[in-house]
Formats: structure tokens, sequence, C-alpha cells
């Protein structure tokens, strides 16, 4: 089992463990207080009380805070280092640490060689020591304080739960930018003596191939890493290695819960919280339950209000008076408890929390933005959405220019601002918004714009066929399904579905036996873009039972080949 060190003695009270661990490759405690030094040093001969801290290396990012405590500082750590963020954020620091898109930042320091001699203080418990932007219901950046006593309290309760062991290897696919990143990633598992991975696991790959050099492994991680995982890496060579794994950003679906279960041999545990309360209530799906509910981290009260809110209190929240998060919730007689939805116009996508007041507000700057309502949208994954009244000037432009110039557009304003994984997907142009008798914007009113009926097919004009040709003339409608995200602002029909077409044309017009068997000469010559005319000339040998397939337009070939049934 480890042994807990406050957080402001970890320097004090010399380590000798490993703190940080890259694909077998080991930091040992006196190379990272090293690096604590060297940033000491070059930081000291700044001025300053609040520096925005950024970087993609856990192990430099992590040195760069102890520096930054040593000194009496404040971490001001961002979600993200987009342009946009660091101008928001230029008013409310002294500086900026780390990889910024900007001169100004200080981001590197001179090497040491000589060993460190300097004398580490202990950090007072109400020296804030972090604080971290999260999206506020205005859709302004708000600000949350965390002091050393508040992390240290979370640490201690997460420790009584579950003790950790000293061996393991925490690796993670969140980021340690964000709050549940850098508690789970960094700062619980520093201060029990275990390593963390310098590098984050940006695929279910780099999981398999990292945790290959532990010899034990925590994995913390978000339901959208986790939903990806399969059977075809050979996890069963891992099923002795993994410790645990914690989930958090969002619900996680039973369903994954039990596959990653089965695949790690390892159980686990989903956290549900925030930036402003830390770690608040988990929960373990079983095979057993339909509907696991989640109970209260030690030392956390909750309690349901009037309007269905949760209020908590806890020692490690910083505010004697409790806090009301905008979730609903239902009790159960034991205590534990069942989450209902959110009651503000906050939300997660692929496990990012944004803000859809904030996207709103940017968009309302453009001079071709009239009116805009941001939503989610649910289809193979949550994806944001945007229902847009246009300006006569953004009219003017879409019908000039088309919808994805004006999206690619419309993109570009908030590219600055929001991570790629959250920004819109699904665009919807009105002429009014659809406003109920009550002057208001219902819900179901926005979403069932986008719950048309997805276009799969081309629009057929003309079919002409022979005993064994047939050629189909049709266009390409703009709104086809396959190209969301194929790509974003330059749409192309992919190769699968042009061959996907072909196979269900040649089965309805020959009457096609036999199962997909193979493709021959396949070649794709041209792009096949939105709104394009094209003929699907088919030719159908029916002793050899082969299809050939060709499409042709007035720019040429695009594509052909040659499927085999049998």
């Amino acid at each position: 089992m480890s042994r807990l060190v406050s957080l402001s003695i970890r320097l004090v009270d010399r380590p000798v463990d490993v703190v940080a661990a890259q694909r077998g490759e080991l930091t040992s405690a006196e190379a990272f207080l090293s690096k604590v030094q060297s940033w000491f040093d070059t930081l000291q001969t700044h001025h300053g009380e609040r520096w925005a801290v950024y970087h993609n290396d856990t192990l430099e990012f992590t040195a760069i805070l102890f520096a930054l405590w040593q000194l009496g500082r404040t971490a001001c750590v961002p979600g993200d280092s987009c342009l946009g963020t660091v101008q928001q954020l230029m008013p409310h620091v002294d500086g900026f640490i780390g990889e910024f898109p900007i001169n100004e930042a200080i981001s590197t320091y001179k090497e040491k060689n000589e060993p460190v001699v300097g004398s580490w203080r202990v950090l007072p418990t109400d020296l804030v020591a972090i604080e971290v932007f999260t999206s506020g219901s205005t859709g302004d950046p708000k600000p949350i304080k965390k002091t050393v006593g508040q992390i240290e309290k979370e640490v201690e309760a997460l420790e009584q739960l579950w003790p950790s062991k000293t061996e393991s290897v925490v690796l993670a696919t969140v980021s340690h930018q964000h709050f549940y990143g850098m508690m789970f990633r960094i700062l619980w598992p520093i201060s029990t003596g275990r390593a963390f991975g310098r590098n984050l696991c940006e695929y279910v790959e780099d999981i398999f191939h990292q945790a290959k050099y532990c010899p034990l492994f925590t994995l913390v991680a978000s339901p959208s890493h986790l939903g990806r995982f399969g059977s075809d890496l050979g996890w069963s060579m891992l099923e002795t290695c993994c410790h645990d794994v914690i989930s958090s950003a969002a619900p996680l679906s039973r369903e994954d819960s039990l596959n990653i279960s089965q695949q790690l041999s390892a159980p686990v545990r989903e956290i549900y919280g925030s930036s402003e309360t830390g770690a608040i209530a988990w929960r373990s799906q079983q095979s057993g339950e339909r509907d696991a509910s989640w109970r209260a981290l030690p030392s956390v009260t909750l309690r349901s209000l009037s309007d269905g809110s949760l209020f908590l209190q806890s020692p490690y929240l910083g505010e004697d008076d409790g806090f009301n998060l905008p979730d609903q919730v239902e009790f159960n007689k034991d205590g534990s408890f069942k989450l209902m939805g959110r009651l503000d116009r906050i939300v997660k996508v692929e496990g990012k929390r944004v803000s859809l007041v904030a996207i709103e507000k940017l968009l309302l700057f453009s001079r071709w933005v009239k009116n805009v309502r941001a939503l989610t949208t649910e289809r193979q994954r949550v994806e944001t959405a945007l229902v847009i009244q246009l300006t006569e000037e953004g009219t003017s432009l879409l019908q000039a220019e088309g919808r994805n110039f004006l999206i690619k557009k419309l993109k570009g304003l908030l590219r600055a601002h929001f991570e790629p994984v959250v920004l819109p997907r699904r665009w919807r142009f009105v002429e009014h918004m659809p406003y109920n008798k009550q002057g208001k914007l219902p819900l179901d009113a926005l979403q069932v714009l986008f719950e048309k009926p997805v276009t799969k097919w081309p629009v057929i004009s003309n079919e002409k066929v022979d005993d064994s040709k047939a050629t189909i003339q049709c266009k390409i409608p703009a709104d086809l399904v396959y190209f969301d995200g194929h790509f974003d602002g330059a749409p192309i029909l992919p190769g699968v579905v042009q061959v996907h077409w072909a196979e269900a044309f040649g089965r309805r017009l020959f009457s096609i036996e036999g199962s997909f068997k193979r493709l021959e000469v396949i070649k794709f010559r041209q792009i096949i873009s939105p709104n394009i005319t094209i003929s699907v000339v088919l030719k159908y040998d029916q002793k050899l039972n082969k299809l050939t397939f060709q499409y042709e337009s007035n720019k040429g070939v695009h594509s052909s080949g040659r499927i085999c049934f049998g």
C-alpha cells in the first residue's frame, strides 16, 4: 500500500520514489526535483502572483506547479491554449508559462547539471494553489480557486475509499489541464508515491502500447475513450496488469463499463463531480444491476432541494455554506441517488464541458447571424448542433457561396475559442426561429429540425436497363449523411459508399444472388462532391457472377471497379 504524504510537504518529505514514466523510461524523484529547482530559479526573476500554465508534458506541467507554489504563487490553468483563451486570460494573469501561442510566454528554463541544494518550504494550506476555469451559465469563463488544503482533503477522501498501490503507474486519456485530469492523473498519484505517465493516451491504441511497459497500471479516462474499446488489440495479455479504471466527465454506459471490466479484468469506478466541487460521488456498475446508483464520497453530505437540484457540503469544497449543482437527482432510501439530467445549458461533448451560451454569444458578433440557438443532438455520439437565423448579409452570402462556405466561415469564428471536438457538426439555417405562443424556443421544436429522415441515397432522375447493362442518372444531395465529417468544409463521397450503392443497384436491377466476396480492379480517380450529377454504369456478367461499375459525369470517370459474388 502507498504512504499518503500531504501535498504541502511533498518536497520537504524528500520522495525516493519514481515520479513519472514514459514507455519504460522512468523519471526519478531526484530528476523531478531538479526540474522544479530549474523552474523555480527561472520564475523567481519574474514578478507576479498569478501565472497561466499550459504544457502537454505532464512532468513539466507538474514541475511548474511545484515551482510556483514554492514561490507562493497561483497556477491559473486553462483547458486549452487557443488564442481566444489567451486573450481572455490576459487581463487576469501576470504572465504565461509553457506552450502558449504568444512570444511573451516563458516556454523553457536553463538546464542545471548540479545537484539540487534548494531548501523547500512547507506550503501553507490556505495558499491558492490552482485556479481553473469552467464555463459559467452566462458563457463567460468562471474562475474556480483551489487551496492546498482543499486538494489535500480530496486526496485523503479518495485514498480512504480506494487505497493506492505504489507500483501502479497512472495512465490517462484525459488532459491534466482540466481539474479531473489534474487531480486523478497528478495530484493524487504524487501524494501516494505513484508514478504518472508523461504523455496523454489520445487513442485507445496508446493505452495498450503504454500499458505494456507497466507491471501494474491505473487508467484514468473518460467515456468517450472507454466507449471505443474493442477486443482486437489483445487486452488479455494485460489482464493481470490493470489495478483499476476510473472514469469521469460524463456518465459511462453500463454496456461500456462491463466491457472494460471484462477486457482488463479490473474494477471500473465512475466519479461524479465538477471543477467547482471536486469529486462528489461514485458508482461501479455490475452485471447484476440494471441501473447502478451513485454514492457520496467520505465526508460529503448531499440533499435534494425543492426544484430537484443537488445541494452538497464537503470538507474540500472551500465554501462553508455548501454548493448548489444544477443537476436533477432522485434519492433512494439508502441515501444513494440517480442523476436525472441538467437544469442549465452547460453540456458535455466527448467528455468536454462546453457552454452553449458561449457559442451563441460568439456567433451573434458575426454580421451574418441575426439569431442562433445551440443544442446537442445524438447519433453515434453526442454532437453540438446549431439553428441559425441569418441577417440579410448572411442570407446573401449563403445564396452566393453556398452552405458549406458559410459553415466554414462561422466555424472559423469558434475555432479560436473551442477545442475541435466540441465544434458544431450539425447546422440548420432557418427563415424564422420556431418560437411558441409564449415567445419561447422549446427544445423539442429545435430538435425536430434535425430529426428529418437521414438521406442515404442519391436522387435518381432516370434509369435505363438492358439485359446485362444499366445506366442510372442521379444527383448527389448535399445533405447526404455520408458527408458529415468527411470532410468538414470540403465534403467528399466516401469510396465505400460508392461500392455499397453499386452493389445495391445491381442487386435490384439484375436479381444478383450470392454474397459479396471481394473487389477487383478498384480505382478512385476523381472526388464526388455534393450536388453533382452522376451516371452510374453497371454491367453484370451472370456467368462469372461479377458486377462491373463506373461512376462518371461531365468531368469524366470518377471511380470504377468490379464486385465479385459467390
